[in-house]
């Protein structure tokens, strides 16, 4: 009869036991979608060790010391390895996910830049159509103009003449050709038949933008080429991709946005960035026009969390070290 009653508890014991490990699976994919492998583990393996420790507790003064030792032993090598390997696991997972996420958002950078950009291309297409002139030019960049926008202009000969809006623009209107900070950058577009951005700088009216020359060619009566000017619009930073750095940072990430600082040069220059640090970030390049852009990204709490790290160890000596009194 016993023996009766002992299988039967050992059936039901077996049956709760695959319950357990069962419904497991369920509350660990859930678990994980609110907190970080590391702190399952904690849980886990704390919450077990307590137990075990309770359950144990009236015969643990009758165990060997040297079985103690070789448990406390055991349980630290354990304990590291499982860290180890966990938080390598993660930090692996971390750079798979932010590698996604700067490639998505540098590429819906670039698309907001160029979305910025086509404003000129489309001052490009009227200027080839009208034979080099625009009629109500006001009226035509006020409907171009948007909220990342401060400003369109034309350059006829490489000369600024015309900015909408006028208002507190007038001290644009400059020889682009021949200005000392604008002029050999303004003749590489001209020459080599590409757009060229050039900033960031500051803009009177706060802020700050990078101007985008856009080299507009016109053919004369005999079917010869000539150059005509630049098409120009000045795109507000950060405001030009701003719901991508917002989605960024809402999603826990530190980012940079720097570019070549000429067509011919390998020197990055900062864009925009944000306040935190940027430690071993996954990147992101793309081109406008003859320029290099990089985007650069990095978690806010960084590829490993240390201070996770320091707890949850600290955690499992000293769980282990109770067991061994």
């Amino acid at each position: 009869m016993k023996n009766q009653n002992k299988a039967a508890l050992g059936r039901i014991c077996l049956i709760c036991t695959t319950l357990i490990w069962g419904s497991s699976f369920v509350i660990l994919k859930n678990a994980l979608d609110s907190i970080t492998p590391m702190w399952v583990l904690a849980i886990r393996f704390g919450g077990a060790a307590i137990m075990m420790f309770i359950a144990c507790l009236p015969r643990i003064k009758k165990i060997d010391k040297q079985y103690i030792k070789g448990g406390v032993l055991m349980g630290i090598c354990l304990v590291s390895l499982i860290v180890y390997k966990t938080d390598t696991h993660e930090k692996e997972q971390r750079h798979i996910t932010a590698q996604l996420n700067v490639a998505t958002y540098g590429e819906r950078i670039k698309n907001e830049i160029t979305n910025g950009i086509e404003i000129t291309d489309t001052l490009k297409q009227i200027l080839i159509s009208e034979d080099g002139e625009i009629h109500q030019f006001e009226t035509i960049a006020g409907n171009l103009m948007s909220d990342s926008i401060e400003s369109v202009q034309l350059a006829p000969n490489g000369v600024v003449t015309d900015i909408y809006p006028a208002n507190e623009n007038e001290a644009g209107k400059i020889d682009l050709i021949h200005d000392k900070d604008r002029g050999k950058i303004s003749c590489y577009a001209r020459d080599n038949h590409t757009i060229i951005t050039q900033g960031p700088f500051k803009l009177k009216q706060g802020g700050y933008g990078i101007a985008v020359r856009n080299p507009v060619y016109l053919k004369d009566k005999n079917g010869h080429e000539y150059f005509w000017g630049f098409t120009i619009v000045i795109l507000r930073v950060p405001d030009i991709f701003s719901d991508s750095i917002s989605a960024l940072s809402n999603f826990g990430y530190e980012y940079k946005i720097s570019k070549t600082d000429a067509p011919w040069s390998d020197t990055y220059k900062v864009v925009y960035q944000s306040d935190g640090q940027i430690n071993h970030p996954v990147s992101y390049t793309f081109t406008i026009g003859d320029e290099n852009w990089k985007f650069e990204v990095t978690p806010k709490s960084g590829w490993r969390n240390a201070t996770l790290l320091i707890i949850i160890i600290g955690m499992f000596l000293t769980i282990s070290l109770l067991l061994s009194v």
